[in-house]
C-alpha cells in the first residue's frame, strides 16, 4: 500500500487489489446519503438518542472511513473519531479540510466534527486517568471476524482489515466504553450476529442488515 498525494487530495493505493481509495465529504456516496438518507429517521440517529433538541455528542472509537460518523455529523452531533492507523487518520484528515473549504460543510465542522490518531482503549483510559468530560455517547463498529471469511467482502472492507491487522480489541473497547460514556455505547452489529462478548445489550434498534446493540448507562 502507498499514500498519493495530489494537489489538494490523498488517496491511498493497493498494490494488491490495484485500486485506490479516498474519502470525500463534499461529494459523491457520503454527500449523497447526507441528502438523501432518511436523515433523523435512520436507525443509527435512533440508536444514539438523536431527537428535536438533542444532539448527543459521540466518540466513534472505530472511525475507518467516517461513513457513520459523517452521518451524525451532519445531523447536528458533535462527532469526535478515534481511528488507531495512521494511514486512515491521514485520509480523513484530508477529507475534513477539503471539506473545510466548503460553505456546506464548514458549520458541521465547527461544531465539532474532528479525528485523533490513537488506539481507542488507551485514549479511553487517559480520559479516564484526566477525569476528561465524558462523551453522551460512544459509538462502536467492530470488525468482524465473521466479515473476514466472506468471498463477498467489498475492496475497502479488505483495505481496512489489513490495516488492522488481525488483533481483535473489541471486547476491552466495549468494557472501556462503558466505564466513560456519559448515557449510552452503542454497537454496530450484522442483524443475525451475537451480541459483541455476548453482553446483552438494554436494548437494539434494526435496519435490514444491521443492529444497533444500545447500552444504557443514562436516560437521554
Amino acid at each position: 500500500m502507498q499514500l498519493i498525494f495530489h494537489d489538494d487530495l490523498v488517496e491511498l493505493h493497493d498494490t494488491q487489489l490495484n485500486t485506490n481509495i479516498s474519502i470525500d465529504f463534499v461529494s459523491g456516496a457520503l454527500a449523497h446519503r447526507h441528502q438523501f438518507g432518511g436523515g433523523r429517521g435512520q436507525a443509527i440517529a435512533k440508536a444514539v438518542g438523536l431527537k428535536s433538541g438533542n444532539n448527543p455528542s459521540v466518540l466513534d472509537v472505530t472511525a475507518g472511513l467516517a461513513g457513520d460518523a459523517f452521518v451524525l455529523a451532519t445531523l447536528g452531533c458533535p462527532v469526535t473519531m478515534i481511528e488507531r492507523s495512521a494511514i486512515l487518520f491521514i485520509l480523513i484528515e484530508n477529507a475534513l479540510e477539503r471539506a473545510s473549504l466548503s460553505e456546506t460543510f464548514t458549520p458541521i465542522i465547527q461544531q465539532g466534527f474532528k479525528a485523533i490518531n490513537h488506539d481507542a482503549n488507551d485514549y479511553i483510559k487517559e480520559q479516564l486517568l484526566n477525569d476528561s468530560s465524558a462523551p453522551d455517547v460512544i459509538y462502536i463498529d467492530p470488525m468482524y471476524p465473521d466479515r473476514k471469511k466472506s468471498a463477498l467482502v467489498k475492496k475497502d472492507m479488505q483495505i481496512l482489515q489489513r490495516l488492522h491487522g488481525e488483533d481483535d480489541n473489541s471486547a476491552e473497547l466495549l468494557d472501556n466504553a462503558l466505564r466513560y460514556a456519559r448515557k449510552r455505547v452503542v454497537v454496530k452489529r450484522p442483524v443475525q450476529a451475537e451480541p459483541l462478548s455476548d453482553r446483552k445489550p438494554n436494548t437494539c434498534i434494526k435496519s435490514k442488515k444491521t443492529r444497533y446493540d444500545i447500552y444504557t448507562i443514562e436516560k437521554m
